[in-house]
């Protein structure tokens, strides 16, 4: 016995979360889990890391293309290449930058391609842009071969840097003259979200830098080494360590989103407006412009592209962004050392797994109650301390085995605990909890007297009613008929209270019941919606028993029911002696939804509603109007529905065939009585069936055709029967 006192907890903790955790694993959906996670725990920690100050970006933003819309080399994109010589010259009139990496492809030939190869023979530390792809057929090109041994990287290592089929270099001479050149490709997680780069590439045998490196690099010479999975990179006065995951990227650091948004970044259009007042004469002192030289002294310059007819946007952990923010987030991190590094999933499996056992400790040996209720607030703490601990150091922990793993090892734990310690107080819950819906229950016990004493509160009143059950009845014997009821009741009834509703009371085959009392809660007309349709749901699986099983009659096991619901201010309390009591309601509210339940036989609905229903419910679930209605003994008309499905659900032809019948209705209230007949049979068949409510208004179109209402008639129709 003790043993099976410690095994089952051990089983429940332990070895159920821990299998779930090498299930999803198994699977391969823990790395994509484990980054969605990890991102949502660096949005709520602090910063520890900021954008590096020595990155600006020149920014061909919309600024630039709307400003110049009217110019022949700028108004259009993309822009004539020798304009990017000027945007280059001007950041080098001063004291210059110490590099310009361009984010931007130059692969087609264009007519202004010498003015680029004049920038690279005298502007001097400029990086043009290589973009490398898989798949596709390329043409041999002139002089690739040179291009690839000069501004490869030689490299001895087994990391697994991205490799690919197919290279694109910058176009003939630009590529040959240029200083530098790094690839601009980016790889998205399988997400779509861009948390990673790499620092190299590979392509026919060589690896070339990407922008990042080229960043870190400033156009020095430097040298690579691999120690265990860390790739190093060393110039001449600095050494920076990446920690390379399995599959050749570095996670990055995204630093904030705010920070994201406040790079500094200099539009194009500004720059060529304060070169042409300066060269113009009409400011004369360089610091006095838009945008100063001085900006981009000793700086490591990144020309992109934010405009939207650019298309160079990406999705990062902060959302949608230019992919030059993106890239220079990379340089950033390369630059600075803000590198993360992934731990192995083992770690954040080994952590989580500690916990559990220590949660087995607490829970069933531990005698003191007080640390039982403290144990999830500590395990949680010990969790967000440990994560954020790691990430000052840059290590990001697996978290997805502990989000996952303990919230269910404690509930399953709790259960058990509840289970073996509260058996008898359960006993005694049994047998009330099979009289009346268990919130009933649950409040009764704390305190009677309130709920004897009711009150008037907004509820949700529910009626149900089997259709034509006196013809069902008298074909059954009495045997049959009580199971019958049971078999139908018993379903329904398990639906209405695991949707929070209270069981008024049953009224032969009818069922009334109340949403949103005792207990008050704000959604209780959705949960009435919930449970009809979930009603209508599991009706249809008991026809089908029935017909495998072949028993009681076929109109028997045909059985349909209708529903009404409306919602309202109603008095509800708690009825009768201690030892025989019902919880009630009373009023208008609750007398138009039984109205509205016999009313559904009219328009051959399932479940007829309020417009009360109709507009708290209607974000969520899809409804179609019926008619305007003024019920039996109430003089205020009705605006009803009827309750279709989940929006989600909704078909094309549903809306379409709901638009029809919404047009007829509308010349149906005009007196258009022959144009709102064509359209309500359009109705049945854009359904391809009967349509019974359509039916019902092209017969009161046509009785009011023959005899025409009076003048002061308002398109409301007044029932006379309950």
């Amino acid at each position: 016995m003790k043993t099976n006192k410690i095994l089952i907890p051990i089983l429940l903790m332990v070895v159920i979360p821990a299998s779930l955790t090498a299930i999803i694993s198994f699977f391969r959906f823990s790395t994509t889990l484990d980054q969605k996670l990890s991102d949502a725990f660096f949005h709520l920690l602090p910063s520890h890391h900021f954008f590096s100050k020595d990155i600006v970006i020149i920014d061909i933003d919309e600024q630039s293309i709307a400003k110049y819309a009217d110019h022949p080399e700028l108004g259009q994109w993309p822009w004539k290449r020798h304009i990017y010589p000027t945007l280059i010259g001007y950041t080098k009139l001063l004291t210059p930058p110490k590099i310009t990496i361009i984010d931007i492809m130059f692969t087609e030939r264009s007519d202004y391609d010498d003015a680029l190869v004049t920038a690279n023979e005298s502007l001097g530390e400029i990086s043009h842009a290589a973009n490398f792809r898989n798949g596709g057929i390329v043409l041999p090109r002139k002089g690739i071969e040179e291009i690839s041994e000069k501004f490869s990287v030689p490299i001895t290592t087994n990391l697994p840097f991205p490799k690919y089929e197919n290279a694109s270099f910058p176009i003939g001479r630009v590529g040959e003259t240029a200083p530098m050149i790094h690839v601009v490709n980016v790889i998205a997680d399988s997400d779509g979200i861009l948390r990673r780069f790499s620092p190299f590439v590979r392509w026919n045998g060589f690896y070339f830098p990407t922008l990042a490196t080229q960043a870190f690099a400033l156009g020095e010479s430097y040298q690579t080494e691999t120690i265990q999975s860390n790739l190093v990179l060393k110039k001449e006065n600095e050494t920076r360590e990446v920690p390379i995951g399995k599959d050749g990227l570095v996670r990055a650091y995204f630093y904030t989103e705010e920070e994201l948004r406040n790079i500094p970044r200099y539009s194009a259009a500004g720059m060529i407006e304060s070169l042409e007042k300066l060269n113009s004469g009409e400011i004369e002192d360089p610091n006095s412009l838009l945008v100063p030289p001085t900006l981009f002294e000793d700086k490591i310059v990144l020309i992109g592209t934010s405009a939207a007819s650019t298309h160079d946007d990406v999705v990062t952990p902060h959302g949608l962004f230019p992919g030059v923010i993106a890239q220079a987030v990379f340089a950033s991190n390369l630059t600075e050392g803000h590198l993360l590094k992934e731990l192995p999933e083992s770690y954040g499996i080994g952590f989580t797994i500690l916990i559990l056992l220590i949660g087995v400790l607490i829970l069933f040996i531990n005698q003191w109650h007080l640390l039982k209720n403290l144990y999830p607030i500590f395990a949680v703490s010990l969790f967000v301390g440990l994560f954020y601990f790691l990430y000052r150091m840059d290590y990001v922990l697996s978290t997805y085995s502990f989000v996952l793993g303990f919230p269910i090892s404690y509930l399953l734990g709790f259960a058990y605990l509840t289970y073996t310690e509260g058996k008898e107080k359960r006993k005694f819950n049994h047998i009330l909890r099979n009289l009346v819906d268990p919130g009933v229950v649950s409040v009764a016990l704390e305190n009677m007297e309130s709920l004897k004493q009711g009150g008037e509160w907004e509820i949700t009143a529910f009626f149900s009613d089997v259709a034509g059950f006196s013809s069902i009845s008298e074909e059954l014997s009495a045997t049959d008929l009580a199971k019958l009821l049971n078999e139908y009741l018993s379903a329904m009834t398990n639906v209405l209270k695991s949707n929070s509703g209270t069981l008024d009371k049953y009224i032969g085959d009818a069922i009334v019941g109340i949403f949103g009392a005792p207990i008050q809660y704000k959604e209780h007309p959705k949960l009435a919606c919930k449970t009809a349709l979930e009603m209508l749901a599991e009706l249809e699986s008991l026809r089908t028993k029935w017909n495998e099983r072949r028993v009681y009659t076929p109109l028997a096991r045909a059985m349909v029911f209708r529903i009404g619901l409306n919602c309202g201010y109603a008095k509800v309390g708690f009825m009768g002696t201690d030892s025989l009591a019902s919880y009630t309601m009373m009023g208008d509210t609750v007398n138009l939804a039984a109205r509205l339940e016999a009313a559904a036989k009219d328009y051959g609905v399932s479940i007829l509603v309020s417009e009360s229903i109709e507009s708290a419910c209607k974000d969520e679930f899809h409804f179609r109007f019926l008619d305007w209605i003024r019920v039996k003994g109430k003089e205020t008309p009705v605006k009803i529905y009827s309750l279709e499905s989940l929006q989600k659900d909704v078909t094309d032809v549903t809306r379409l065939a709901e638009r029809e019948y919404e047009l007829g209705f509308e010349l149906y209230l005009s007196r258009n009585w022959e144009k709102a007949i064509e359209h309500f049979q359009n109705v049945s068949k854009i359904l391809q069936r009967e349509d019974v409510s359509s039916h019902l208004l092209i017969k009161r179109c046509q009785s009011l055709f023959q005899n025409p209402p009076p003048v002061d008639w308002n398109g409301v129709y007044t029932r006379t029967s309950k």
